[in-house]
């Protein structure tokens, strides 16, 4: 009987003990967390105006954003254009207008601030004239005449000058020269030759050539060149004809005649 009452004093003390921890660590538990939801990143809108060098406005600019919101827009009337809802960040924006350069910058938005972004726009330069047409070949030359050779001291022997004060001979008639024999017994006014050059040799007699207002002497052996469009005289001097070889460059055969 003893040993029983022993055992259930121990029993009831146990019992005493768990009924005395168990407050202890239900108040040491940790109370359950709140979970927070992250907060919805805040935005902003920019207002976008373009301008050119005069201060109008520009309509029509195309605005292409990137960053990190990306998109397209078109500026209206007054030049302006509002873009909503940017996240915060850096952006650059490329306006593009027929006539005007193409111009790029960026722009910061921060803390869902309205912000403004003034651009002006510089005109382009003009085109580059077109390259000069190329030059037309040269025109092909006419075949050449037949080869001729000729003692003029003969020639004059059967065809001196008389009495008149100017005899011309053609002595060679070619497509592209005319050779003449000039015998004056008086002299030739000033003249001009448009179509070609003319080479005059002196063959005998004595006098002067005239070119603009220089006066040359000359006598038999003298070389004489006169060049396109330049005016020139002939005078005779002493008592014989000054005969002459006349070589007109460039002046078809056809056109002797007006040729003096």
């Amino acid at each position: 009987m003893k040993k029983t009452g022993t055992v259930r004093a121990l029993i009831a003390g146990v019992a005493i003990a768990v009924v005395g921890i168990l407050p202890s660590a239900a108040a040491q538990s940790p109370a359950p967390r709140r979970v927070q939801k992250p907060a919805s990143p805040q935005t902003g809108s920019v207002r976008i105006g373009v301008k050119d060098q005069d201060g109008t406005g520009l309509s029509e600019v195309r605005l292409l954003l990137s960053g990190p919101a990306n998109g397209e827009y078109i500026t209206g009337g007054a030049g302006t254009a509002v873009v909503p809802a940017l996240k915060d960040g850096v952006y650059r924006l490329r306006c593009e207008h027929e006539g005007f350069i193409t111009l790029e910058r960026e722009f910061t938005v921060r803390a869902g601030v309205y912000g403004q972004v003034e651009v002006v726009l510089t005109p382009a330069p003009p085109p580059p004239p077109p390259p000069a047409p190329e030059p037309a070949p040269p025109a092909a030359l006419p075949p050449g005449g037949r080869p001729m050779t000729l003692s003029v001291v003969d020639y004059l022997d059967r065809n001196l000058i008389g009495r008149e004060p100017l005899k011309e001979s053609i002595l060679a008639c070619n497509p592209l020269e005319t050779v003449r024999l000039l015998q004056m017994r008086e002299g030739v006014a000033q003249h001009v030759h448009k179509n070609g050059d003319e080479v005059i040799y002196v063959v005998a007699g004595e006098g002067t050539v005239r070119i603009g207002e220089a006066a040359t002497p000359v006598r038999a052996g003298s070389l004489v060149v006169v060049t396109n469009g330049t005016g020139h005289a002939f005078e005779r001097g002493g008592k014989n004809p000054l005969i002459v070889v006349s070589t007109l460059v460039g002046a078809p055969c056809d056109q002797a005649a007006s040729l003096r």
